[in-house]
């Protein structure tokens, strides 16, 4: 019996677990397409540094050459009176082998390619935090939307059975002379609606389980249900919103991916001016040629050469003004898009800090919306014993109550989406912000 009720323990400590936000977390990180492109992405990226590093590191050649010659030679010979044709072939075989070492002295554009393939990689790096807190950001509105579209269902098949309810009740005083057909006529056209509503809300619910199911990566149809408690909707109060200003200004990834992307920009225009600037090589090389001929039957040479190499660009059709006009308006655009950027993260933060203010608002005025439909369901029941309320009265004070209800709920999701949101405009969102959901939701 003890073993039981240990295992029954377990199961059902499995199931919490199970049911839990955070828990989902590992299995998208792993299994989500979108953050899967942005980590292959960033280990593509990861190679940009060592690539251009390249550039600066001796380069060594070894080439190796074989060939094999065919000599005929035609000579004539007097014999006595006549003459003879003589006819020889020769064949010789070649070969040839050299090693190459090229050090560069001085490429200035080998160098800014090097510092801008460094942001590059800082951008890179920034993107993939970027990604990350997406991944976040829509698995916890995800699960929201799960949990609010079943909420809806609950509260929809509660409204169909308070009016088949007062169906029943409005059959049986039609039945006893007390009430009229219009009473049952009108219970049962709102019944109808509430089906089709119910209808159209598990449709939204088997849609919105696919759609996590999907980011997870393994099928979802049975997620326990979780609402939100009696909760403050005072998360956002945390900071201030210039504090919440200030964060975004200091740890949101995009803006750093845009700073990042500006210096990068910076630098092409750097690289392009410096195909002006002469380039000088160190170049080291030894060969061993064997080429035997006709003429010369050992033929080996033996070179060891050291060469300091310079180019110095003169004329390339105005190829270095265009690349360095083309880059130059890079940068604008680059500066211009941070600038955007900023803007747009600004009054993204700002405007999610004053929906959130409202909604908190709202949360507390639909609570008390739901508490005084409680009241005038109850009272419109005392009004019909009394004869002066009717049976419609009931049924649109129970319409208001469960509308009330829909919209308090709501109300909720989309405040615990909107501090999601928040978090990610300024650029803290973290797996542990999935943990704030989860104790807001039982």
């Amino acid at each position: 019996m003890r073993t039981r009720i240990c295992l029954l323990s377990l199961l059902m400590c499995s199931a919490l677990h199970a049911a839990e936000l955070a828990s989902l977390y590992p299995k998208a990180v792993q299994n989500d397409s979108r953050y899967a492109i942005a980590r292959a992405q960033n280990l593509a990226a990861q190679e940009i540094v060592p690539i251009a590093r390249a550039g600066l590191l001796p380069n060594l050649s070894i080439s190796a050459q074989g060939s094999r010659e065919w000599v005929n030679t035609e000579f004539d010979v007097e014999v006595g009176k006549n003459t003879q044709t003589i006819s020889r072939d020769y064949l010789y075989n070649g070969q040839t082998y050299a090693a190459t070492l090229v050090q560069p002295l001085f490429k200035m554009a080998a160098w800014d390619n090097l510092s801008q393939a460094e942001f590059q990689q800082k951008e890179a790096n920034h993107a993939l935090e970027r990604s990350q807190q997406e991944l976040i950001m829509r698995l916890a509105q995800q699960y929201l939307d799960v949990q609010l579209a079943f909420d809806k269902l609950q509260l929809l098949n509660e409204q169909k059975k308070a009016y088949q309810e007062q169906k029943t009740q409005a059959s049986k005083w039609f039945a006893a002379g007390y009430g009229t057909i219009t009473d049952v006529n009108e219970a049962q056209n709102r019944l109808d609606f509430v089906d089709a509503d119910i209808l159209s809300a598990e449709a939204a619910h088997s849609s919105k389980l696919h759609e996590l199911s999907v980011t997870v990566g393994e099928p979802m149809n049975h997620l326990p249900h979780r609402k939100p408690s009696a909760m403050q909707a005072d998360l956002h109060l945390r900071y201030s919103l210039n504090e919440w200003l200030e964060q975004a200004k200091k740890y949101n990834p995009v803006l750093f991916e845009r700073q990042a992307s500006v210096d990068a920009a910076q630098l092409e225009i750097s690289k392009s001016n410096d195909q002006h600037l002469p380039t000088v090589d160190l170049r080291l090389r030894t060969s061993y040629e064997e080429s035997p001929s006709y003429s010369t039957v050992d033929n080996v040479i033996k070179s060891n050469s050291i060469m300091v190499y310079a180019s110095i660009p003169v004329f390339s059709g105005g190829e270095i003004n265009a690349r360095s006009k083309r880059a130059v308006a890079q940068h604008t655009a680059a500066s211009e898009d941070q600038r955007n950027m900023l803007q747009q993260v600004e009054l993204g933060l700002r405007q999610q800090y004053l929906d959130l203010s409202s909604n908190s608002a709202q949360i507390k005025a639909l609570l008390e919306a739901v508490r005084s439909g409680d009241v005038l369901i109850q009272s419109t029941r005392k009004g019909i014993q009394s004869g002066v309320r009717s049976n419609v009265d009931l049924l649109n004070a129970q319409s208001r109550f469960f509308e009330a209800q829909q919209k308090h709920t709501a109300a909720q999701y989309t405040y615990l989406s909107g501090y999601i949101r928040l978090k990610f405009y300024a650029g803290t969102l973290q797996e542990t912000d999935l943990n704030t959901l989860d104790l807001a939701l039982r």
